[in-house]
């Protein structure tokens, strides 16, 4: 059983606890967190143990998920506290905290919150691996972070803040959350900072961001994900291409991102009582750019779009893309004829009547496809396919060509499974590869701490249907709190 697992049911476990105090459940509790607390937090952070060689001792090795997995596991002794009362809980938590913190000080205090701090021998010499500054110069951090990171320790903190005893404690905690969220709102919902000439990998939790600002000679030649891989190859890289691609401006479409900052920033107004940073959640994120609206649709686009709900939101998304995309394209091939860069931005207008009416044919068409293969047994083409391409096979091979034949038949192969299969699955895999946790990291963090009611709101309407891929695996540990609860209502 992997770290994740193990925090992630010791969160599951003290919960459940509400319901049993006594029995084989607490007893699994009890040894999860002795093994946790004596054998993974050396320095309060979540740590993974790995042996050096066959034989030898096991060595600690900061995570580079490990502020995620602390979150995770006070978010654990929270709910221990509040079963038990027991005052170990609390110890535990607050060695947690003051990790952030001082993960926050090594940074030099910029409202940086790095994955992981140690030895050089725990941390390794990666490029992100950088000296700690001030009194903490015998230890190493990771210089590096990601909205996973944030999203655990904002949780953590937002769930622990009312039982923190010590008072210093709770100072800097509130300190270093003010720092941190501030950076976000300054650089609008974006990480941003310079720790000793290295510029750490960032995060932006802007629900229209699609990289476009970080399209470089480096980024260019390295991009391996499809279909970005093609992209790039067949459009050489230009300053004038990059100014066209960041120019790209998608609809809001990344409700996960929404969810992560309103997460963040009710967190910081719950601890620190800040007005400005109070003044930005309601006035910008809430009120002018409705966050909650876009986490509430969009939170879950990608299986609405596979399963046939939220159409209309659905629909007019994926329009929305497509005009975006169409922009971009327009001016690429702008680029490619030789036109002037300001020649095709004055002519850009003219451009959008024929681009809508595109988007708008693809938008019906895609939806008409979606639509056929939510139908019973339409999978089924899939098998017709791979028949042909064995049959061709056969033929193949009646002529000795037995590698053609052989591509032909591994092609077959796939598409039979593809025949076993459904829209429903699809999504499944779909979550699984970009992963549920920080949904419910987010929808906890909102939901056990006091809200603005649109956020709430929104997170409520977000639950049901961020529960029912785990209702489908029918384990009843995950369903312990069903998703109608009155405990959620």
């Amino acid at each position: 059983m992997n770290m994740r697992t193990r925090i992630f049911l010791l969160v599951l476990i003290f919960a459940g606890a509400i319901a049993v105090l006594a029995g084989e459940l607490a007893e699994k509790a009890a040894k999860f967190d002795c093994l946790i607390a004596g054998k993974h937090m050396p320095r309060g952070l979540v740590v993974n143990l790995q042996p050096v060689a066959e034989g030898e001792q096991l060595l600690y090795r900061s995570a580079g998920d490990s502020t995620i997995w602390t979150g995770a596991y006070i978010a654990a002794q929270v709910f221990r506290y509040r079963v038990t009362r027991a005052d170990e809980a609390l110890d535990n938590i607050e060695k947690c905290l003051r990790a952030f913190v001082q993960l926050h000080e090594m940074a030099g205090k910029q409202g940086f919150i790095g994955r992981a701090f140690g030895t050089r021998e725990e941390l390794g010499n990666g490029r992100d691996v950088v000296a700690a500054v001030g009194s903490y110069s015998q230890l190493c951090f990771k210089a590096d972070t990601s909205r996973d990171q944030y999203t655990g320790i904002y949780m953590g903190c937002g769930l622990a803040w009312k039982y923190i005893r010590d008072d210093a404690l709770r100072q800097e905690i509130s300190a270093m959350i003010a720092t941190a969220t501030h950076n976000l709102m300054n650089n609008n919902l974006a990480l941003k900072v310079d720790i000793n000439g290295i510029v750490p990998s960032t995060f932006n939790l802007n629900p229209e961001y699609a990289y476009q600002d970080r399209i470089t000679p480096e980024e260019w030649a390295k991009v391996d994900d499809f279909p970005a891989n093609v992209f790039a190859q067949a459009f050489p890289y230009s300053e004038r291409l990059a100014r066209i691609v960041s120019r790209f401006r998608p609809p809001a479409v990344r409700g996960g991102e929404a969810l992560r900052a309103l997460l963040m920033f009710q967190t910081a107004c719950n601890i620190t009582g800040d007005e400005q940073l109070i003044n930005y959640l309601e006035g910008e994120l809430l009120d002018r750019r409705e966050l909650h609206l876009v986490a509430s649709e969009t939170a879950k686009l990608l299986e609405d779009v596979f399963m046939g709900r939220n159409l209309e939101v659905v629909e007019n998304r994926l329009n929305g893309i497509f005009i975006a995309v169409g922009r971009v394209f327009a001016q690429i091939l702008a680029l490619r004829a030789g036109v002037p860069d300001s020649l095709a931005l004055w002519l850009e207008p003219v451009g959008d009547v024929p681009i809508s009416y595109a988007a708008s044919r693809l938008t019906e068409r895609l939806m008409q496809t979606l639509a056929f293969l939510r139908e019973p047994d339409s999978f089924r083409l899939f098998a017709a396919l791979a028949e042909h391409l064995e049959a061709n096979a056969k033929t193949l091979r009646t002529f000795k060509a037995e590698k053609a034949a052989k591509r032909l038949e591994d092609r077959a192969k796939r598409l039979r499974t593809f025949a076993a299969s459904n829209l429903d699955e699809f999504s499944d895999t779909m979550r699984s590869y970009v992963g549920c946790n920080l949904g419910f990291f987010a929808l906890l963090g909102i939901l056990e701490q006091p809200a603005d009611h649109r956020l709430r709101q929104a997170a409520l309407a977000i639950l049901p249907r961020a529960l029912e891929p785990i209702a489908d695996e029918g384990n009843s540990m995950y369903n312990f709190i069903p998703p109608h609860s009155p405990a959620l209502s």
